[in-house]
């Protein structure tokens, strides 16, 4: 199953996501992202004695489309995409099985989230198809409980769907990148008990 965590806008915690359901799901990372997070934290994991992740890097559109192309379809893999709109990006969206963004639950962060709508859905109509991103309510406070703008929001857009699991803002997902670790490699915390309903969820949809 290919798995991008996308969004058009950044800042809204794609890398860290991608990263810390890569090693809680050992699979490896397509980045995509200019800005290169994932490499950086990858080079701290190391430095802290820990096996890297494999993270591919594609040259061109065409090294990443032949990439996926010959990638077996029983392996999971993550793409990170940065937070902007490009024809690579648009590929990713497209040949992805599953797509995840990640969303903070303000008003604020409403205008992002019709633009990313508004890419998906022409990208839709181009390619014929329709295309569903999976709404990850993510980095939200650990004592929320109304999510009634993005569930209304989300249920007026034909193309997002809400997903079940919510990623709160937790210190454990920063201090353990900070250390090339993922959360799921720590021994107890909430945000590992988050990332592994999160993963879990992943994998009922991969049917």
């Amino acid at each position: 199953m290919i798995i991008t965590i996308a969004h058009s806008k950044g800042g809204v915690g794609k890398s860290l996501l991608a990263w810390h359901l890569a090693i809680g799901m050992k699979v490896p990372i397509i980045d995509l992202d200019f800005q290169r997070t994932l490499v950086y934290t990858n080079n701290l994991r190391k430095a802290n004695g820990r096996q890297e992740l494999k993270i591919i890097q594609p040259e061109s559109p065409d090294d990443f489309i032949e990439f996926l192309d010959n990638w077996p379809e029983d392996k999971n893999i993550i793409i990170d995409v940065g937070g902007f709109d490009s024809n690579l990006n648009r590929v990713a969206l497209y040949i992805s099985d599953l797509i995840i963004t990640p969303a903070v639950d303000r008003v604020t962060e409403m205008a992002g989230l019709y633009k990313f709508h508004q890419i998906i859905d022409e990208l839709s109509e181009k390619m014929q198809t329709n295309i569903t991103a999976s709404i990850l309510l993510n980095d939200v406070s650990p004592s929320a409980k109304d999510f009634s703008i993005m569930e209304d929001l989300v249920e007026n857009l034909k193309h997002f769907e809400l997903m079940d699991t919510i990623v709160s803002h937790r210190a454990d997902f920063y201090k353990s990148m900070e250390e090339g670790k993922g959360v799921t490699e720590i021994k107890k915390s909430k945000a590992k008990k988050e990332i592994k309903e999160l993963i879990k969820e992943i994998k009922s949809k991969d049917k």
